[in-house]
């Protein structure tokens, strides 16, 4: 019996540290990737998890990136490739808001060869998510039509 008690002992032990070591690996894994601000390693991962913005397919060859670490500010751009994802669905799913201006001010992305050119001809394939959150405030603007899309972040911090 007391041999019993042991192995159930041990066993239940053993179950509670895999857990606990599976746990700190997941939540290791969330803060390297929340903190991993630079344009290299998971870039995307990164902006996913500030911005809540989904990074679909995108071709490999247009993906820009530019972190200004002192001012902790993230620019990117990419392609959607808009063969494989359907932009309608995209917009909607990633809560898209429709330009409804042509003087909204994106020189912030003035750093990039193509930027977003809203004008009143072409307002209406071009929408926005903005926010504000505690470790993070962004702007994404995507242009439905071609798939580019275009992301601010200003880094305040980690949660």
């Amino acid at each position: 019996m007391k041999q019993l008690l042991k192995i159930m002992i041990w066993t239940v032990g053993i179950i509670i540290g895999i857990i606990a070591v599976g746990f700190g690996g997941c939540v290791g894994c969330f803060q390297y990737i929340g903190n991993s601000n630079s344009c290299g390693g998971p870039n995307i991962d990164n902006i996913e998890l500030r911005a809540h913005i989904d990074i679909p397919a995108i071709e490999q060859e247009s993906r820009s990136c530019n972190y200004d670490k002192e001012r902790k500010i993230k620019t990117n751009y990419f392609k959607i490739r808009t063969d494989v994802v359907d932009m309608d669905r995209y917009v909607e799913r990633n809560s898209f808001i429709p330009v409804n201006e042509a003087n909204m001010d994106l020189s912030v992305f003035d750093i990039f060869a193509t930027k977003p050119e809203i004008t009143l001809d072409n307002m209406q394939n071009y929408y926005y998510n903005s926010g504000e959150r505690k470790s993070t405030d962004w702007l994404a603007i995507v242009d439905k039509n071609s798939g580019d899309l275009w992301i601010y972040m200003k880094i305040k911090g980690w949660w």
